[in-house]
């Protein structure tokens, strides 16, 4: 895989930029007062595999590569 982004020494992900196309906005309106810090929150995948959540200027947030 060499698509995939480079790893720290302490194992987080590299890449701050999402795949094109995936940033998706997640709607918890409806499902109660203890799921409603998920409503409109937004997500986009990384290239390493993983669905991770976005900041504010729209970059994945600090994570770490799916384990193989």
């Amino acid at each position: 895989m060499a698509d995939t982004p480079a790893v720290t020494a302490n194992g987080y992900c590299t890449n701050t930029t999402p795949v094109s196309g995936t940033i998706r906005t997640v709607n918890a309106k409806n499902t109660g007062p203890k799921f409603f810090h998920l409503h409109d929150r937004r997500y986009g995948n990384c290239p390493c595999g993983k669905e991770v959540s976005l900041t504010e200027r729209d970059n994945l947030r600090h994570h770490k590569p799916p384990q193989e």
